[in-house]
């Protein structure tokens, strides 16, 4: 399927990210912030000071829970930009943010029962893990894409438009490993432009597998 090959998906990734390129790396910064920050202040143990940071490694589960939560809302937010830009509908402004609290929730849900998956796939010999991945990988943008749809059958959903693409999906997959690992050899700046490009990259893979003929040239 040409329209899946690795150098169609990430040069129109590329130059889509370009082309709205301070809005989203100012984005991904601030992403990177505030799970930076929740995850240092979740490290203090319960009744502990600051000070107790150095002698503890974990994070409480609550800290945890909230600052996946919280991270889910911010991709939710990317991702309905990601949407935008694929489809020339506008770019990333606070108005991405401002979505029903029921997408958050259900976009939550879909990373917990999906991970999960894909979580005992790869414990099952790890190759079963790859092939959930590939199969589950798009249910997170159906939520985005579609609110009314249900955490169930976004998984169904993913699981019917990835047939008979597995191996080209890992193959993406796989790239998109390397680009973000190329942004933090880039002293770590370059992932704020490698992680943009990897997201609206399987954003156009999912119109595309969607055939919802979004996916432009650029000029």
């Amino acid at each position: 399927m040409e329209d899946l090959s690795v150098s169609y998906i990430f040069g129109q990734a590329w130059d889509l990210t370009r082309k709205h390129l301070v809005p989203l790396v100012a984005a991904t910064l601030l992403l990177f912030l505030i799970t930076g920050g929740i995850s240092f202040f979740t490290m203090i143990p319960p009744g502990g000071s600051l000070g107790d940071i150095s002698q503890s490694t974990d994070q409480n589960p609550a800290g945890s829970l909230v600052s996946a939560f919280i991270n889910c809302i911010y991709c939710v937010g990317l991702f309905t930009a990601y949407l935008r830009i694929c489809r020339n509908q506008g770019t990333l402004d606070f108005s991405c943010f401002n979505r029903p609290f029921s997408v958050y929730l259900k976009y939550f849900c879909v990373c917990l029962l999906s991970g999960i998956i894909i979580c005992i796939g790869f414990l099952l010999l790890i190759v079963p893990g790859f092939y959930l991945a590939a199969r589950l990988g798009l249910s997170t943008l159906r939520i985005v894409d579609e609110p009314e749809t249900g955490v169930i059958d976004a998984l169904k959903y993913s699981w019917n438009i990835t047939r008979g693409h597995v191996l080209e999906l890992i193959g993406l997959g796989i790239v998109a490993i390397f680009v973000i690992l190329l942004g933090y050899l880039c002293c770590c700046v370059g992932v704020l432009v490698a992680a943009p490009v990897v997201g609206i990259a399987a954003t156009l893979i999912y119109l595309v597998l969607s055939n919802q003929g979004a996916v432009r040239k650029i000029d």
